[in-house]
């Protein structure tokens, strides 16, 4: 059995999207397997998958600091490979792999394309896009000598869909995650409330949020009946297994958003400072799916690849995120109900 050592800490959205592709690779590769080494958090969302070996990285004990990644390098050398998968590039991979070369071990580390996403920020290049993570991935393990395919609904849950379930009776379910690490991706409060009041009143509606444990209080200022808040309070299988029940699901720019689609949801996302092209847009879903302001009147956005540098505008302040109203949210849950083909009787 050949074995490949495949790195991916963190953060959750770029560890969820390993997944269609480490699956790709194990279906297409019988006879290979992978270690992948990611935070103890993440490893249950890749519980079951057969001859992918889970090894935890402890950042804050274990392997801290220089010493704790020598720690882990000694740990990982047990494995015997000789060949070693680095999608995640940052500085703890790069020492990783510096203590590998000298084992005399094949490394392969993923390609950011920084430059053209400076390009794409600066306006410098219009229309043009950073290849999606999952096939970046991809193309690392074909550098490799291991090729392989993208399986878009890489999350393993029953599909509920296909039992009955509230929808069947005329209840449609919605699932949406308002909140994102990076408060710029934040849609706001207040446009959501106003979304679930428009729901309510067009459809019979059951609404689930989702989210962190750190998100729980924040979400609770939205509940009502049938708003039900579940942020950190399921184990991770009941959390995909309610996912995977859900008939449309918004999210932001976030984890949530990747998980969603990966269970194979319809998911619309929302997006304001970040965008789709620069790489991270929700996998098997149409672009029709990816909502964001007019770019002939935000010419602004997109403004950061992951959402962390604050608004520079003081005449409109994250203008990109205020001009997407409930409205036009409502209208686009409308279109994607419309495509499925499902009836939701009137209250």
């Amino acid at each position: 059995m050949n074995r490949i050592l495949v790195l991916r800490l963190s953060s959750m959205g770029d560890v969820l999207l390993t997944l269609p592709v480490l699956r790709g690779i194990l279906d297409s590769n019988p006879g290979h397997e992978l270690v992948f080494v990611t935070r103890k958090k993440f490893i249950p969302y890749f519980a079951g998958i057969d001859r992918l070996i889970l090894v935890s990285f402890d950042p804050e004990n274990q392997h801290k600091g220089l010493s704790g990644i020598l720690r882990l390098f000694l740990e990982l050398r047990r494995y015997g490979f000789r060949t070693l998968v680095d999608l995640h590039g940052n500085l703890r991979t790069s020492l990783i792999d510096g203590l590998f070369i000298l084992t005399g071990c094949r490394i392969y580390r993923v390609k950011k394309h920084r430059k053209l996403r400076r390009l794409i920020i600066s306006r410098k290049l219009v229309g043009t896009s950073v290849p999606q993570a999952t096939d970046r991935y991809l193309q690392v393990f074909e550098k490799a000598g291991v090729s392989g395919k993208i399986i878009p609904e890489a999350v393993a849950v029953p599909d509920l869909r296909n039992q009955a379930s509230d929808s069947d009776s005329g209840i449609l379910k919605i699932g949406i995650a308002p909140l994102s690490k990076h408060q710029t991706k934040n849609w706001g409060l207040d446009q959501v409330k106003e979304l679930i009041s428009l729901l309510r009143m067009k459809y019979p509606v059951e609404i689930h949020l989702f989210g962190g444990p750190e998100d729980h209080d924040i979400l609770d200022s939205l509940t009502a009946p049938r708003v039900i808040n579940h942020a950190g309070t399921a184990p991770v299988a009941e959390e995909l297994m309610l996912i995977r029940s859900i008939d449309v699901f918004i999210s932001m720019d976030s984890a949530n958003m990747h998980l969603a689609s990966l269970a194979g949801v319809p998911t619309l996302s929302v997006w304001g400072p970040t965008d789709p092209s620069l790489g991270f847009a929700a996998v098997n879903q149409p672009a029709e799916n990816s909502l964001f302001a007019d770019p002939a009147v935000v010419t602004c956005r997109p403004c950061s690849v992951y959402g962390e540098i604050p608004c520079r505008r003081t005449d409109s302040p994250m203008i990109c995120m205020k001009l997407i109203k409930p409205e036009m949210v409502l209208e686009k849950i409308n279109q994607i109900l419309a495509k499925s083909g499902r009836k939701f009787t009137g209250q």
